[in-house]
């Protein structure tokens, strides 16, 4: 796996990343693989695809070339990131090798001591573990609810009784469609053995 793209991801230092939320919204999966399939009225598609976009329930149209019954299972209720309006300046430290972040109002803590080695793709916690990082699948169907272009994700598994500190969760870096980096981060973490938990997204260009 190349980790050539991941310096490119992480945020600069002094960034300003837009704070998102996820928000449950009525969207189509994978309806546009479908109608292409049975060769079916891209016009159609478009009509469906931007009523969706807009927040409308999308009308079946025949010209899809599925039935009625059929469309309806390819809609569904998804959780969607949106922006809260609310932005923060990143906290980094960029060094040759590696890129430290930090804490800033607005992060409730959940960056602050992350550290990411840039040639092995390695991310150390403050808990005491470090983890390597897996390629991203691509996904740049229009009927997605994020355009994904690339990236990495770094699944957090780790326990240690002797010091009672442990973590459990995910650490994501997607490239977007848009050009744009999407951070997201969900862990439960326990420190001395005090529990946390939290969850952060954040979008940014680079």
């Amino acid at each position: 796996m190349s980790l050539s793209r991941l310096p490119g991801l992480l945020p600069g230092v002094g960034e300003t990343a837009q704070v998102m939320r996820l928000e449950t919204r009525l969207t189509v999966v994978d309806l546009q693989q479908r109608v292409i399939e049975v060769g079916g009225s891209p016009d159609a598609l478009r009509a469906v695809l931007a009523s969706t976009a807009r927040g409308e329930v999308p009308v079946y149209d025949m010209r899809l070339g599925i039935s009625k019954e059929e469309f309806g299972r390819y809609l569904a209720f998804q959780p969607v990131p949106t922006p809260t309006g609310k932005t923060v300046k990143m906290p980094v430290i960029r060094e040759p090798t590696r890129v430290t972040l930090g804490d800033a109002p607005g992060l409730n803590g959940l960056l602050r001591g992350l550290s990411f080695d840039l040639k092995t793709g390695e991310l150390r916690v403050p808990e005491g573990f470090s983890f390597k990082p897996t390629a991203v699948q691509v996904s740049s169907a229009p009927d997605r609810t994020v355009d994904i272009r690339g990236g990495y994700q770094w699944n957090l598994r780790g326990h240690n009784p002797d010091t009672q500190n442990g973590i459990r969760g995910q650490f994501n870096l997607y490239q977007l469609g848009s050009g744009q980096i999407m951070l997201t981060y969900k862990r439960t973490s326990l420190v001395k053995g005090v529990f946390n938990e939290g969850e952060l997204i954040l979008r940014y260009d680079h």
